[in-house]
């Protein structure tokens, strides 16, 4: 069940509506709860980036460079996923990729405190639908190391195909590991 609750005006994504999940944008009120989860290396080595450091760095980001980074890549500002009943972030989920041909890739964290519980498939699952219904896209994308099962399982889940292995990519620790290309085009999620 997805329900979009918001017109889209063509750069900020309308609040959808999940079973369990409410994805909404996020304000400069949330920056707490983005660094919460952004600061873990748990949750943002494994997602390829290095960990927030302080909550002032976050604050600046957010106020100052994460709506000019959309802009420079042409992309719709993302989603922090709340649960029902309650208005704190507890991840987020993206486009953080433009590609040619009506392609984007989606990245996507969560809080430790909540994993294993389904809500990330959830919450890519209302992103997917938003990509295909309101942005008319062609297909979507997630890459992950291949040692990152719950991401591997996200999209496995969703009905992603495998769509590439990069061999002994290098990770932010220096490690060799593979990176996995994933995707979903607009026609198979229709027929699912």
């Amino acid at each position: 069940m997805v329900n979009i609750l918001e017109d889209y005006d063509g750069q900020f994504l309308p609040k959808v509506e999940t079973e369990r999940l409410i994805l909404r944008q996020r304000t400069v009120e949330d920056v707490e709860d983005l660094f919460s989860y952004a600061s873990l290396p748990e949750v943002c080595l494994p997602a390829g980036f290095p960990p927030i450091a302080t909550l002032e760095e976050e604050q600046e980001y957010f106020e100052n460079k994460y709506f000019q980074n959309l802009a420079e890549k042409d992309l719709p500002s993302g989603y922090g996923i709340t649960v029902k009943g309650s208005n704190r972030i507890i991840g987020s989920c993206d486009f953080n990729h433009r590609r040619a041909d009506a392609v984007f890739e989606i990245g996507y964290l969560l809080h430790p405190d909540f994993w294993g519980k389904g809500y990330m498939p959830e919450a890519v699952a209302a992103l997917i639908e938003v990509a295909f219904t309101l942005l008319h896209l062609h297909k979507v994308e997630i890459r992950c190391y291949s040692s990152n099962q719950p991401s591997r399982r996200v999209a496995e889940k969703l009905g992603f195909t495998l769509e590439a292995t990069i061999r002994d990519y290098k990770d932010l620790e220096g490690n060799r590991v593979d990176e996995l290309v994933y995707g979903l085009l607009k026609r198979e999620w229709e027929e699912r």
